[in-house]
């Protein structure tokens, strides 16, 4: 799109901060404003619906109340009664599985989630050349845009094209203009040299991460990375312990999908997963767990002690077949991912929900439905040091504005409603990243569809599978 500040051609690898050398300015007027939280970066969760205008400085909210008159070269946007709410949040993704969608079967059926991993996500993260790495990026950031999705919290893997491969996810994540936290899925499972080189990978990119200085709010953030625990040696979780402890770094990893992870501790004579982890020092303040579908309420008593958290993708766990997690059960530090099975935030809240109602004692409450969604938020807040999920003055100015069809009336006290039953990605109108335009409805993907397609083709066959 013309207008659009972060497209163009651009070197592999290469990024331009959200913000840049041109300043936005922007006047909201006559919206209707839906956001979480206070601009207070420790507040907790206030939902809030006013109809207020909304004044964009230097990528932040700066002033919210009625009838705001516009500024000289104030660019100044009508709404004419459309909401507008916070970008949405993904708590787990794999953009290096956007290839995949619509891929062929495997060449024969699967019989357990082991096989699972073997044959869909091993096989295509050792089929990933850099070319796909970086497309992948660009088509999972371009399908998260178009679901009303800013900021990512994103696993990386590909064992052909280790080095520099966080620079290419940022560039394709860069190319559509949104934020990410990123990471290297460190595993032993293809021997000690390519552990080696992620683990060189996972502390490169993190001393590039701390040498950048952003102009605004920041654009990428960094994690430890690592593969399920059942997949690391005693040695390798102590090399993640010590680059954690170096760059003061929070930890993200797949942890109890499924009983597979403490069967095979069991077989290898480890302890559990949990008491593994937390003895090597990987339950870090901050960190995140992925699934926590086998866990003990004693093992979940430790999440809330370490203020570690813990992401369900409900669809992802269904998909695979490896049982539901003990929702009710859940500590404070609780938020939603999509496991890269697609990018819609707002389908994951609500099948996660409609499937806690399947049985005829519930599981998942409004309350239980809120504190997911709203934890997203939460855990960018900590990550990042900024205050998401607030469109109040200081907060980033990352936000969806819907268009005009809205059936029902928003009021503060439906907005989970709204978001369970009522807006879905075809409301999105127009998504803006720091305060600048990065979707409008109708506009065209960053790369042409011919490319994405002939990338995925060749990974298809390079998985066997065509």
């Amino acid at each position: 799109m013309s207008d659009k500040p972060l497209g163009g051609s651009k070197p592999l690898g290469g990024s331009k901060p959200l913000g840049g050398s041109r300043r936005t300015r922007l006047l909201l007027k006559g919206g209707r404003i839906l956001d979480y939280f206070p601009a207070e970066l420790g507040a907790a969760p206030a939902p809030l619906v006013e109809d207020v205008d909304l004044r964009i400085a230097d990528c932040r909210v700066i002033e919210r109340g009625p009838d705001l008159e516009p500024h000289p070269n104030e660019e100044v946007l009508e709404l004419e009664g459309a909401t507008v709410l916070p970008g949405n949040v993904n708590g787990h993704m794999h953009l290096y599985t956007a290839l995949t969608a619509g891929a062929p079967s495997p060449p024969r059926p699967l019989s357990s989630f082991k096989e699972v991993l073997s044959e869909v996500y091993w096989a295509l993260d050792r089929a990933l050349d850099k070319e796909a790495v970086y497309l992948s990026a660009v088509a999972g950031a371009w399908d998260s845009v178009r679901s009303g999705t800013t900021l990512i919290f994103d696993m990386h893997s590909s064992m052909s094209a280790v080095r520099g491969s966080l620079d290419l996810v940022e560039q394709g994540v860069n190319e559509v203009g949104l934020r990410a936290s990123l990471c290297y899925e460190v595993t032993d499972r293809a021997g000690k040299g390519l552990r080696d080189t992620a683990l060189e990978e996972t502390e490169r990119y993190l001393a590039k991460l701390a040498g950048t200085s952003e102009a605004c709010v920041a654009q990428f953030g960094g994690m430890v990375g690592a593969n399920a625990s059942f997949t690391l040696e005693p040695r390798t979780l102590e090399l993640l312990a010590e680059i954690a402890a170096r760059h003061d770094a929070p930890v993200h990893m797949h942890l109890a999908e499924g009983r597979t992870d403490r069967e095979i501790s069991k077989q290898r004579g480890w302890p559990d997963p949990v008491e593994r982890l937390d003895g090597a020092g990987l339950l870090r303040p901050g960190s995140v767990f992925v699934h926590g579908i086998d866990l003990t309420p004693l093992e979940l008593r430790v999440f809330d002690e370490r203020r570690a958290w813990l992401v369900h993708c409900g669809r992802s766990n269904m998909n695979n077949g490896v049982g539901r997690a003990d929702l009710k059960r859940w500590p404070e530090h609780s938020a939603l991912g999509t496991n890269g099975l697609d990018q819609n935030m707002w389908g994951e809240l609500r099948t996660t929900f409609f499937r806690g109602n399947e049985n005829k004692e519930p599981d998942l409450d409004h309350g239980g439905a809120a504190r997911l969604f709203l934890g997203c938020y939460q855990l960018a807040r900590e990550s990042f040091h900024e205050p998401f999920g607030s469109l109040r003055p200081g907060a980033p100015a990352d936000f969806i504005v819907l268009d005009n069809f809205q059936k029902t009336p928003l009021t503060t006290d439906t907005w989970l409603n709204h978001l369970l039953f009522d807006f879905h990605p075809w409301d999105i109108g127009a998504v803006y990243v720091g305060g600048r335009l990065v979707y409008r409805n109708g506009d065209g993907p960053p790369v042409a569809p011919r490319d994405l397609q002939a990338a995925a083709t060749r990974v298809w066959r390079a998985m066997g599978w065509s």
